[in-house]
């Protein structure tokens, strides 16, 4: 442990494995500032292999310069040292811990996912303990999380490197890759996550079907099938368990629909009084139009509203508020002071962008998630060697993309996450394909 490698990678891994997990900020910051202080003693190694890239450069020149336009620069400023700031901190130790560590192995990648799944793989010994004690399955229990969103993301990440694992690192770790997708899976499945469970399976069988289309070198195409057959099995399984314990599977499509009547800034600062005859002549006076009047108020179909209410807010403020958590809520609260249904977010990560950092800062930071995509699909093109950090960058940049438009993701440790595993998947690609010319 006396050797600056030996701290990095202990500081990387103490700080990735309880990036998703609640209430650990103070180790989180511990951990980042070891990562610092090890990566500039070892900053001779990383000099001239560390590529930030356009994208990255304009996105945080735009952060840096947004407190100055904002609706309030004291606490711009501490939305940038508190989330958005963090978040280019990440992508850089992420890059240099992959300059220092990534050789020409090719087990990297299941190491890194091993470390990612540690939130799912504590809350799985947490609900097998607590139904030990209780006799029965606590179904919807998220063990020490305060929150099953922050299982979903750890599970995605942990689905994403495995998968990429089976198909394009060493054999050796295929079982393990497995089983740790089998317990992802599953955490998200007990914890009754819909998004958690559905964005890490998709984020899975992406990666198989990338490699499956990629014209691959006959022993991974094999494999590539198998693992998207077993997948395939896999979510079938997990998915009839979770919709049979779960009613809000069966209810989604009809809550979601109704989120799309009436006005909706004026449901959101009147309440649902405009729009409740529209619902009774829908569905009827009873309980069942009552059920989608609730949800209306606190529900599915509560997320549809915020975000329609969010996207016209956003249309009359195109660059935003101050950068913090709480534009959407702000913002309305400019058109009505009180409003009926109160929401800090609306649920969605790019509308929350637009509402925090305007529609140029959302334009940016697409701009870096698809620079970390054609970054994937570049490696993809090497039809001789399938490069695994090529299949993570792909999936786990569409992972994102598309995670932001059922949540909030775009902020605190998740855009951590984000900024640490892309950087390092993309350093550690370039790397790779420096080695092999």
């Amino acid at each position: 442990m006396a050797e600056p490698t030996s701290w990095s990678i202990l500081f990387a891994s103490t700080y990735l494995a309880v990036l998703s997990t609640s209430n650990t900020m103070a180790l989180r910051n511990v951990a980042v500032v070891g990562l610092l202080i090890s990566l500039v003693w070892q900053f001779s190694k990383m000099w001239g292999v560390l590529r930030i890239g356009l994208p990255v450069l304009l996105w945080a020149a735009y952060l840096f310069l947004f407190p100055f336009i904002s609706d309030d620069i004291i606490v711009a400023w501490d939305s940038f040292s508190s989330q958005w700031g963090r978040g280019l901190l990440a992508m850089l130790v992420g890059a240099g811990v992959a300059a220092i560590v990534i050789d020409r192995q090719r087990g990297v990648v299941f190491y890194l996912g091993a470390i990612s799944s540690v939130p799912v793989l504590i809350h799985l010994v947490l609900f097998a303990l607590n139904a030990w004690q209780t006799s029965s399955l606590p179904i919807g229990y998220w063990g020490r999380e305060t929150h099953h969103a922050d299982l979903g993301y750890a599970a995605g990440h942990t689905v994403i490197l495995m998968s990429a694992t089976i198909v394009a690192a060493d054999r050796k770790y295929r079982f393990w890759a497995v089983a740790f997708i089998l317990a992802a899976l599953l955490s998200t499945v007990l914890a009754q996550s819909r998004a958690g469970f559905a964005f890490a399976a998709l984020g899975g069988l992406f990666v198989f079907l990338l490699a499956h289309f990629n014209q691959l070198p006959k022993k991974n195409y094999h494999v590539a099938n198998i693992g998207l057959v077993t997948l395939l099995v896999a979510v079938v399984i997990m998915a009839f368990f979770a919709i049979k314990e779960d009613s809000r599977w069966r209810s989604m499509a009809q809550e979601l629909s109704a989120g799309w009547m009436g006005n909706a800034i004026q449901i959101e600062c009147e309440g649902t009084a405009s729009v409740e005859q529209e619902i009774i002549s829908k569905y009827g006076v009873g309980d069942n139009s009552q059920s989608v009047i609730n949800n209306v108020r606190g529900g599915d179909a509560s997320r549809v509203l915020v975000v329609r209410a969010g996207v016209e807010l956003a249309a009359k403020h195109p660059w935003g508020s101050d950068g913090s958590r709480q534009g959407f809520q702000k913002l309305l609260m400019q058109v009505c002071p009180n409003p009926a249904i109160s929401m800090a977010h609306t649920h969605n990560g790019w509308v929350d962008t637009l509402l925090a950092i305007g529609w140029l800062g959302a334009v940016l930071y697409l701009a870096v998630l698809l620079q970390y995509f054609r970054l994937g699909l570049a490696g993809l093109r090497d039809r001789q060697v399938l490069s695994p950090w090529a299949l993570v960058l792909t999936a786990l940049s569409i992972f994102w993309i598309t995670r932001g438009l059922t949540d909030s993701v775009f902020r605190d440790h998740m855009l951590q996450m984000q900024g640490f595993v892309l950087a390092f998947s993309a350093t550690a690609w370039r790397l790779q394909r420096h080695q092999k010319k």
